[in-house]
């Protein structure tokens, strides 16, 4: 079984230049972990996952070890939200991203994901995005091929 056999052939894509607020509103639409950033290419050049976006929105330890008033005050956690909102992509995306390749064996690619702790990986075929492959997908895949054989 071949990544092209599993994967989403019409991922959900925004471009670093996107402001969060509209990254944020297509995560939460399609109910998406992470979503792929590509340029005008269609060439991956990052992914925005909502980890990303909590560890920006939210204060570290040490912020509010110095400041107490995040802990009493929820109005300064929403002006971050409001200061966040408008930013880039490109300024919380995570970039140096593994792909794979749609003729991969779908369990390489799987291995790939446990090896580098992620949840899915972006097709690429000559440079360009052509899908996306989650671990869900390998998952289901590998199951259902089992049940068939029962």
């Amino acid at each position: 079984m071949k990544v092209s056999d599993l994967m989403a052939k019409k991922p959900i894509t925004v471009s670093p230049d996107a402001p969060l607020r509209r990254a944020n509103q297509l995560l939460h639409r399609y109910h998406l972990h992470a979503i792929i950033v590509v340029d005008d290419e269609e060439k991956v050049v990052g992914l925005l996952t909502y980890t990303d976006l909590f560890q920006k929105l939210l204060p570290s330890y040490d912020e509010i070890m110095q400041d107490q008033s995040y802990w009493l005050n929820f109005e300064s956690i929403e002006e971050r939200s409001r200061e966040l909102m408008p930013l880039p992509v490109s300024e919380v995306m995570k970039t140096g991203i593994k792909t794979v390749s749609p003729h991969v064996a779908a369990v390489e690619a799987g291995a790939l994901m446990n090896a580098h702790h992620v949840r899915q990986l972006p097709v690429t075929d000559n440079g360009k995005l052509v899908g996306v492959i989650s671990y869900e997908d390998i998952t289901w895949g590998i199951l259902m091929k089992t049940c068939d054989s029962l």
